[in-house]
């Protein structure tokens, strides 16, 4: 009786082993990507690398850099600091550079900010030693790939129990996706995402201080860590996540069904069916519908800041918790407050960089407002796909009207994307912010040619060249 036990509990964990197997192998070795794919994955790059420059003197990203200081020089661009680094350091301060401000995209399948980690991640790699422009590009689909499919197993109740999926999830599809540059084999990736997971963590308690930028970069620096070790020989348990102690069972549903990794595998991409929510606003995407939805409200006729006694946002529940602070003590606080980031766009009509500082954040202005502004949760299960959901902006007037307007899809995401011409502006207004506006249309250049360069190093070494100047 306990010999057949034995065996069924051996039948049991191959037949849970059998679909991440699958998956790891097709990480290796897929490259049949279409156009739609190759040229999202492209644009994030470039819209990261945006997020990156921007971010570069936020005290976080400073923070990093002067812990990291000494620890180890090497070849690698780290945004804000004066000297280049080894990969895995690189990629730590990238990462929060990356996140600092929170102008960088959002994954739906995920919960997660995946460029963010991804972009970090593989740049550091390519930049300590030669590859395409291709081969990045085909790490990154399936980093991206990977971050959804592990999403399908993991969400919502990952994301709903507090858990920051940009830190975890994150950490462990780009751990794939380093090792799959590096050229790893399958049981290596697996491998990878195995020790990635004994690296992942992160609460959303953090958000709205200075370390939730971080968990960005921990996740990209434990990403390349993790995959190095793969490529050392090192070995990890394959079941990784639905093992009774496995990282679903301890951190989200203790029932799942690794099946569902697999579904559509070889027939559809995340990145093409999915996509990518590029910000065009540098706050909390929780707000990004309702905001979308107020520049509506206001162009209703006899719609005005001075015809406006209150407004209402209508969101699910898990957002609206995402939005922690009606009242913002500082510009950390009031990217996660959708009371100050209405409040700021009815007033000023954008929703830039330069909004958020100490100083912006108690203009009476615009603190004057934030009691005039609430914020209503409705049943997460009204949520579809994922993150996907529908937001609603409701004015109530002076003269006793109720104007409203509802948004699915805000500006950035893949059903209303960023045009070129968006994220041209955008990549600019983030190296002005940063004090680099001359080299703006280089940086640009540059980056935009990283998809199909030859040697990404060397396009790096040029891009490092006009953000240090040395």
């Amino acid at each position: 009786m306990t010999i057949n036990r034995s065996i069924n509990a051996l039948n049991g964990r191959t037949e849970a082993i059998a679909p991440l197997s699958a998956l790891c192998a097709w990480s290796a070795s897929a490259s049949d990507f279409g156009p739609t794919a190759r040229n999202r994955a492209a644009g994030a790059i470039v819209d990261v690398m945006a997020t990156m420059i921007a971010g570069k003197h936020d005290a976080s990203t400073a923070a990093v850099v002067a812990a990291v200081d000494g620890l180890g020089d090497g070849p690698c661009l780290a945004f804000g600091a004066e000297k280049g680094l080894s990969s895995p350091w690189a990629a730590l301060v990238n990462g929060t550079a990356a996140h600092a401000l929170d102008f960088d995209d959002n994954f739906a399948p995920a919960f997660t900010h995946a460029s963010a980690v991804l972009v970090p991640a593989l740049l550091s790699l390519v930049h300590e030693r030669q590859g395409s422009g291709i081969a990045l590009i085909e790490a990154y689909i399936v980093g991206l790939e990977l971050q959804g499919r592990i999403g399908r197993l993991m969400q919502p109740s990952h994301y709903e129990r507090g858990w920051h999926s940009t830190s975890t999830i994150g950490a462990i599809g780009t751990a794939g996706a380093c090792a799959r540059l590096m050229g790893a084999s399958a049981d290596q990736i697996l491998t990878a995402m195995s020790v990635a997971t004994s690296m992942a963590g992160g609460s959303k308690l953090q958000f709205g201080s200075m370390m939730k930028p971080v968990h960005a970069g921990l996740a990209a620096k434990n990403a390349v860590l993790a995959a190095r070790l793969a490529m050392t020989g090192l070995s990890a348990d394959p079941d990784p996540f639905s093992a009774s102690w496995g990282f679903a069972a301890l951190t989200g549903q203790a029932a799942a069904e690794p099946g569902v990794m697999m579904a559509g595998l070889n027939e559809e991409l995340e990145i093409e069916t999915s996509g990518l929510h590029a910000k065009r606003f540098p706050c909390c995407g929780a707000v990004h519908r309702n905001l979308d939805a107020l520049k509506l409200v206001l162009q209703a006729p006899g719609v005005s800041t001075e015809t406006i006694d209150r407004i209402e946002l209508l969101l699910p529940d898990m957002a609206r918790q995402n939005l922690r602070f009606d009242r913002p003590g500082n510009e950390m606080e009031a990217r996660f407050s959708g009371t100050y980031c209405t409040a700021r766009l009815l007033l000023d009509g954008n929703l830039l960089l330069r909004h958020f500082t100490a100083g912006s954040v108690r203009e009476e202005r615009v603190t004057s407002w934030l009691p005039r502004i609430r914020l209503t949760g409705y049943d997460n299960a009204l949520m579809n796909d994922g993150a996907d959901f529908e937001a609603v902006t409701r004015a109530f007037l002076k003269d006793g009207r109720v104007v409203e307007a509802a948004v699915s899809h805000p500006k950035g995401s893949p059903q209303n994307p960023l045009s070129q011409d968006d994220l041209r502006q955008k990549f600019h207004a983030c190296c002005d912010w940063a004090g680099c506006a001359a080299a703006a249309g280089t940086l640009f250049r540059l980056a935009s040619s990283l998809a199909t360069a030859d040697d990404t190093a060397a396009v790096m070494q040029e891009i490092a060249r006009n953000i240090t100047g040395k």
